[in-house]
């Protein structure tokens, strides 16, 4: 395990190296939780679930630091790259490996794209760990499609996936989000339709550059 991890600790300072073109530094904290009133999978015992959630940007680097977001109780530390191409409607394009650490101890590839146009976004986030302790391997996908409905807020769809060997969980849910230029702050209900597995998701996050 100590030769994965050391691994993939150059292929990090390999990317992050490389992928630091001239720019500014941005970090951008979060919280993110979510209220589970009557879950019947394992996240109940976490309820109310917090995840302290930090993506930093320099030039084309990308990097997150996160705890509970992988798996509860888990740390997460990806790097990688973030790419955007396009004019009126932009692509966002962000790989990247990384570590989990803690209840869940393995490695993980990481990608996120972004569809961003004036009058509709969606974003895609896809997550595959291969855990070297006793849980199952296991993927991960958030995605959300957003319809700006004044300045500053939005309005859409949110879905959640979880697959692995014991457990496979399929999540959909109506949100709300308003977004400034330091501010993004986004609330999501999930299978309201569903009073046996319904649940609250919030993230409020800040956006500081220097």
């Amino acid at each position: 395990m100590i030769k994965r991890f050391t691994f993939l600790l150059y292929l990090f300072l390999s990317i992050s190296l490389t992928a630091q073109d001239s720019g500014k530094w941005s970090i951008s904290p979060a919280l993110i939780g979510g209220i589970f009133p009557s879950y019947p999978y394992s996240l109940k015992e976490y309820n109310p679930l917090l995840i302290p959630y930090l993506p930093v940007q320099y030039g084309n680097f990308y990097g997150e630091v996160r705890y509970n977001y992988d798996r509860n109780g888990t740390w997460g530390l990806y790097g990688g790259t973030s790419r955007a191409f396009g004019a009126q409607t932009t692509h966002v394009v962000t790989p990247q490996i990384g570590v989990v650490l803690g209840d869940y101890q393995g490695i993980s590839v990481q990608f996120y794209y972004s569809l961003i146009h004036p009058k509709v976004e969606f974003n895609l986030t896809n997550n595959y760990v291969k855990v070297f302790n006793h849980h199952p391997n296991y993927y991960f996908n958030w995605s959300d499609l957003q319809f700006p409905i004044a300045t500053v807020w939005r309005a859409g769809l949110s879905t959640q996936i979880f697959l692995d060997k014991k457990v496979k969980t399929y999540d959909l849910g109506p949100m709300m989000a308003f977004r400034n230029k330091g501010w993004y702050v986004m609330l999501t209900y999930f299978n309201p339709w569903a009073q046996d597995k319904d649940y609250w998701f919030f993230a409020i996050q800040k956006s500081i550059h220097f």
